[in-house]
């Protein structure tokens, strides 16, 4: 009797458990929903958003309860100082409660999203043929990862950060935010670009927002990143989007490994990366990215929703 006593309890508790959990997601979602509301009700609100459905989805996905898949590919740990707490911080926040961006912040970055799906100008690459607007909808960071580039610049406390393939901006929206509201004097991005006229209009809408936090850099990282990293004294973030292959992980990865402090965190994105409408070889990302992971200054890898690797370094 005992035991069945004991069994019953824990199955109420667990129900009553999963129902309070259910309550307070029902809850969150609410308010999710109230503040997207509020935000069109302002005034000239709706008359400054060309693509209402889109700009809602980027606040929802800056604001609303999120948790990241995480799975452990390295763990060689063991000498418990700041740099390894603050990632097992990170980590464990991306896997349960992945923080939301500021509202202000969400929205200012939104504004400039909307405006950038109208850009023109037609768009060749090989297999694929469209427009600007378009290339810029289906290859930019929007509410989901700038979460969690936000969340890697806050609890891995990075000042200096280094950024390949800055595209149309996006990324280093959410990283500039993030630094700025670290409230540290030495923050700074580095940026670097290969094309136009993403570097031209990453680098106006960057430095016109933050100034002298950000350098905007334009060349292929194969060309450009030696002489860049020779230039750069030290490194606490590198955020790695620019060419998706095998081949450019590692040379690129290569290349800056000299200038990563110990307990900088790296993350490269895209590592199951292939698309054939935008690269006739096989990319060959994921093998890329375990050649990164086996490299002697890991000391924990982890992916994050099966797209993304995080590393810190010895």
């Amino acid at each position: 009797m005992a035991i069945g006593s004991m069994l019953k309890r824990l199955v109420i508790k667990g129900a009553n458990l999963v129902a309070s959990q259910a309550e307070q997601a029902g809850r969150r979602g609410r308010h999710v929903e109230i503040c997207l509301a509020a935000a069109l009700q302002e005034p000239g609100a709706l008359s400054k958003i060309r693509h209402p459905a889109a700009y809602l989805e980027f606040l929802r996905g800056s604001i609303e309860p999120m948790t990241c898949s995480v799975v452990d590919v390295r763990n060689e740990l063991g000498e418990n100082d700041a740099a390894q707490r603050r990632f097992e911080t990170l980590v464990g926040i991306l896997g349960s409660d992945v923080p939301p961006i500021s509202f202000d912040t969400a929205q200012s970055i939104a504004l400039v999203a909307d405006r950038y799906r109208d850009l023109p100008g037609v768009v060749d690459y090989g297999n694929w043929v469209g427009d600007m607007g378009l290339l810029f909808s289906i290859s930019s960071s929007f509410g989901r990862k700038g979460r969690i580039l936000s969340a890697i610049v806050r609890f891995s406390r990075s000042e200096r950060c280094l950024e390949l393939g800055t595209a149309y901006g996006m990324s280093a929206l959410f990283i500039l935010a993030a630094l700025k509201a670290n409230g540290g004097g030495a923050a700074h991005l580095s940026t670097l670009e290969g094309l136009e006229p993403q570097f031209s209009l990453a680098s106006g809408t960057l430095k016109d927002r933050y100034g002298d936090m950000v350098s905007c850099h334009f060349g292929m990282t194969q060309d450009a990143l030696p002489g860049l990293a020779r230039s750069l004294e030290r490194i606490d973030f590198l955020f790695h989007d620019a060419g998706h292959s095998r081949d450019e992980y590692c040379r690129d990865f290569d290349a800056v490994i000299g200038i990563l402090s110990p307990g900088s965190v790296a993350l490269i994105d895209d590592i199951r990366w292939g698309d054939p409408r935008f690269s006739a070889e096989a990319a060959d990302t994921y093998r890329g990215w375990r050649e990164i992971v086996g490299h002697a200054r890991v000391r924990r890898a982890v992916e994050i929703d099966k797209s993304l690797g995080l590393l810190l370094l010895r």
